[in-house]
Order: C-alpha cells, then sequence, then structure tokens
C-alpha cells in the first residue's frame, strides 16, 4: 500500500481554500464583488471624514517634523493629533467623567491648537505653500491650512466625545519628566547625588548670608534702576479678584480662567518691580530677538515683561498664577573657569493666588529652571516635613506681609542677577525704566524677517546658543543641557531628586493655607 506523502495531504486539505480563493478573484474580475469605488463608498460619511483629517494632521506634522519646528510646550498625545496636553491637565485624567471629560477634552484642544498655529506660522514660507497646496488637494477646497486644522480638529473632538472607551486616551495623556535615567545610571547617581546635595546646602547657606544683611547694606556694583510696569487699570482689593476668580471658574472642572481682560487687570495689580544693580549691559532686561540665524539676543532698548497663566492644585481647590518673565542679554563670565556665564539669563517671577484674591505664595526661577526660591505670605504656612533624599524646599527670608494689593520689589545682583530680596515699599534706586507686557506665547513665534518666523526655542524646549559649562560637571543629575535656558513646561527645578517648575501639585504636602 502506498501512504501519500505529507506533502500530498497538505496539497490536499488546502483544495478547497484554493478553490474558494479562485472563486472571489474570478467573481472580483466579473464585477460580483464590490471592488476599489464600491467598497469605497460601502465606507460611512463620518468615517471618510475622519479619514480625511487624519491625512490633514500628517501632513502638517510631516511639514513640522521636516522643518524642524516642532513647538514642544505641550506634549502630543499619541494617536491623538489635535489634543496635547500638560502637567496640569494630566493630574485630571483619572478624574475626569461624562461633561468633565468633554471639557477636559476641549482644554487639551486648545493645548494642540495653539501649537499647531505657531508651527505652521514658523515653517519657512516654502515649506507654507507647500503644506497649503497638499492641504487643499486633500480636502479639494481652498481653505486656509489653520482653518483645515481647526475645522478638522472640531471634527476629530466631537467623535471622540462621542466615543465609547474614553480609557485610551486618559492612558496616553501623560507627560514624560525633564530627567534622562540613563545618565543618572552611567553617572553613578545614588552616590554622586550626596555631593550635589552638599553643593547644594552650601549655596543655601551663601544665600541666607546675603538675605541677613540689611537692605540699604546690600552691594551695589554700579547703579540701580527700577523697571516699573505700564499705567493700566488695576484692581484695589481681594474682593474684586475673588468675585473674577469665583466667576472665571464655572465650568465643569473649576479651573480659573479668566477672560483676556480680567487676565490684564490681574497682572496689573500684582506686577513687580524690578530694582537691578546695572554694571553692564548685560544688567538691563529686554526683548528677545532672533535676527542672526545662530544665536539669539536681548534687545535691551525694548524692555518687557512676559505674561504667562499657569494653575496648581492643593487639595481640592485650583488656584491661578500669574507668570512674569524677564530676559536679560547674558550672564557673563567673570573668568574662564566659570561654569554658569553664558548667553541670555532670565527670571521667571510667579503670584500663587488663593479663591479669596489674596496671595499665597510667591515663588521664583532663573529660566533655566535653576535657583528655585519660595517667598511665601502671611497666608501660607510651612509644612513641618522631612524631604528625604531630595532637594529641600529653600525659603530665603520670612513671610511677607502683603496689605490689600501691594508691588513686590525684587532686587537683583548685577551680573549673577541672584534675587537678593523681596520687599514692598520705596528703594534706594534713582532712576526709573517703564517695562512694556508682551505674552510669553509671543516667543513661541518671533519675526525673522517679512516672510518667516522662528520660536526662541529649539525643539528640545532649549534656547540655541546658551548652554553653559557646568554641563560637563552636572550631567549626573540627568538634567539636559543644565543652566541653559528653557521653554515653559521643561522646568526642572531640582538636581536631587525629580520636581518641576510646573509640577501639578509642587506646593502640596509642603505649604498649607494660613
Amino acid at each position: 500500500m502506498i501512504r501519500p506523502s505529507l506533502y500530498t495531504v497538505k496539497l490536499f486539505n488546502l483544495m478547497p481554500k484554493l478553490f474558494f480563493i479562485s472563486v472571489l478573484l474570478a467573481c472580483a474580475l466579473t464585477g460580483c464583488v464590490p471592488s476599489g469605488p464600491a467598497l469605497i463608498k460601502q465606507q460611512s460619511d463620518t468615517e471618510r471624514s475622519q479619514q480625511t483629517c487624519l491625512d490633514v494632521f500628517t501632513a502638517a506634522e510631516q511639514a513640522v517634523l521636516t522643518a524642524g519646528v516642532m513647538d514642544t510646550e505641550a506634549s502630543r498625545i499619541e494617536d491623538y493629533p489635535y489634543l496635547r496636553v500638560n502637567r496640569f491637565l494630566s493630574s485630571f485624567r483619572d478624574e475626569v467623567t461624562d461633561e468633565s471629560y468633554d471639557f477636559w477634552l476641549k482644554q487639551l484642544q486648545e493645548l494642540a491648537n495653539k501649537g499647531w498655529r505657531v508651527e505652521v506660522r514658523n515653517l519657512p514660507k516654502s515649506s507654507r505653500q507647500k503644506l497649503q497646496s497638499t492641504v487643499q488637494a486633500v480636502l479639494s477646497s481652498r481653505t486656509t491650512t489653520i482653518e483645515a486644522l481647526q475645522n478638522c480638529s472640531d471634527k476629530l473632538l466631537r467623535l471622540q466625545i462621542e466615543s465609547s472607551r474614553p480609557d485610551d486616551l486618559k492612558e496616553l495623556a501623560v507627560v514624560a519628566d525633564n530627567y534622562q535615567t540613563w545618565k543618572r545610571v552611567i553617572g553613578l547617581y545614588p552616590l554622586t547625588a550626596w555631593a550635589f546635595k552638599t553643593g547644594i546646602a552650601q549655596w543655601h547657606e551663601q544665600t541666607l548670608t546675603t538675605y541677613r544683611q540689611p537692605l540699604h547694606q546690600l552691594q551695589v556694583s554700579g547703579q540701580l534702576i527700577r523697571y516699573e510696569p505700564p499705567l493700566g487699570a488695576e484692581l484695589s482689593n481681594s474682593m474684586q479678584i475673588a468675585e473674577i476668580l469665583k466667576k472665571s471658574s464655572e465650568n465643569p472642572l473649576k479651573i480659573p480662567l479668566p477672560a483676556n481682560e480680567d487676565q490684564q487687570l490681574l497682572f496689573n495689580s500684582f506686577a513687580p518691580l524690578f530694582e537691578i544693580d546695572v554694571a553692564a549691559n548685560d544688567d538691563r532686561i529686554g526683548y528677545p530677538d532672533l535676527q542672526t540665524e545662530v544665536a539669539p539676543r536681548i534687545n535691551t532698548s525694548r524692555p518687557a515683561v512676559f505674561q504667562h497663566l499657569s494653575h496648581t492644585r492643593l487639595g481640592n481647590k485650583i488656584l491661578l498664577q500669574l507668570n512674569y518673565t524677564i530676559w536679560f542679554p547674558s550672564r557673563p563670565k567673570s573668568s574662564v573657569f566659570d561654569l554658569m556665564g553664558g548667553r541670555l539669563d532670565g527670571i521667571t517671577w510667579r503670584v500663587t493666588l488663593l479663591p479669596d484674591g489674596k496671595p499665597w505664595i510667591f515663588d521664583t526661577i532663573h529660566n533655566c529652571g535653576c535657583y528655585h526660591l519660595l517667598f511665601p505670605s502671611q497666608y501660607a504656612r510651612a509644612i513641618r516635613q522631612e524631604t528625604g533624599f531630595a532637594e529641600s524646599y529653600f525659603q530665603p527670608q520670612p513671610a511677607l506681609a502683603v496689605k490689600q494689593i501691594m508691588k513686590p520689589v525684587l532686587r537683583i545682583a548685577a551680573t549673577t542677577h541672584y534675587i537678593e530680596r523681596v520687599y514692598f515699599g520705596p528703594g534706594q534706586a534713582k532712576q526709573v525704566v517703564q517695562y512694556q507686557w508682551d505674552n510669553a506665547d509671543n516667543l513661541r513665534s518671533l519675526r525673522l524677517n517679512d516672510e518667516n518666523y522662528r520660536s526662541l526655542f529649539g525643539q528640545d524646549g532649549i534656547v540655541a546658543a546658551t548652554e553653559r559649562s557646568e554641563r560637563y560637571l552636572f550631567w549626573p543629575m540627568g538634567i539636559p543641557e543644565p543652566g541653559a535656558m528653557r521653554q515653559w513646561g521643561h522646568h526642572a527645578i531640582a538636581f536631587v531628586g525629580r520636581r518641576h517648575f510646573d509640577d501639578a501639585r509642587l506646593f502640596e504636602g509642603h505649604f498649607e493655607i494660613n
């Protein structure tokens, strides 16, 4: 008896399948099975519209990546090109349901819309024109790129709201921290961090020595110049501020979102005065300028303070924050061995408001994320606790006694631009210069010439050519380019531990309402 080979058995078993496949092919050729356009017609209008919009976003993303103009103030969310997220909004992802979920999505959409508008504007002229042609071809219309992205964003958002699987998005709506773990591994972080903690403690002690000096005895290397805000309408008491906060919080997540006019009233009311020891032009504040292709410069003939709103969380409360940012041409090097000196320098001063309109905590960083200092008001009480291995929170002077609406004066040293005191009242400056307001978002798209724009910040959130020599020494702490100037959302503020200036609950567990 002849036994069939294994090959023969397999071929025999496959014959029904081969026959079925051949029938399908024949039907396709003779028209008994819909093909090509017929299959497309079976797609719903919603599916076609969704795919078209995704094609528009894909074209825009490719253009942005090719040109190297990606804006990273807010983080992209994989598979959701019409949404972006920051640390504050990410903190809600396990809490939002139903109506609050829909509102949360709209906030993510607004972050993305801002990002796309900046990126499209920053495309080189030829790239903008090419993208415009691609978008019009995809949509078969004469719409502009920005209009197309906005319309598609609205369509995709509506579909997302109708989706029955919101958990997929919530899992992806996270922001990576600004620390590189591989550097900490190579740099033997558990050992080297102790040396950094010792250095930080020494800096704290040196700073406290300065703050213990009477204000009139602080060293002046040049001439004290006081930069004051422009005249503008202000709020006269905390009750008016509380009303704005209450009214603007009438949304499902209770986030204070004041209208533009109310925002300006708040910024005017708490505007700081910068009393700077000006020993050289590098100690004057100004406006960033990108007329050169390589390195930005600061135009000190245009003193400006840049406004930016943010939020923080404290228990079930959401507190509004007013950010004021200034820029210096550089921190000049004191010698060839100075690790801290380099192009551009800057300070961000922040005011955190309580729901009753009173200032709770003032805090500040240099625009590298360095030198985080806290200046709580009498309405804040520090919680005694151990920080463990991480850096401690640093408060260099007693709580500020704030009466009604008072403008703080920031005394700033020459060269280093360290804040040496925060106080209220008249100072020693004989010269007064008025600064002008601007929106911090404008730094994301500065004019190069009549046709092109570019962000002050790179795709990594760092200002080009502002690197410091300290990076050769501080890299084991895992912060990319320590000492370089940074964009909002990229400010790691602790060498030991992991902490960011925009952490959603930065103060929680360290301060409470007094």
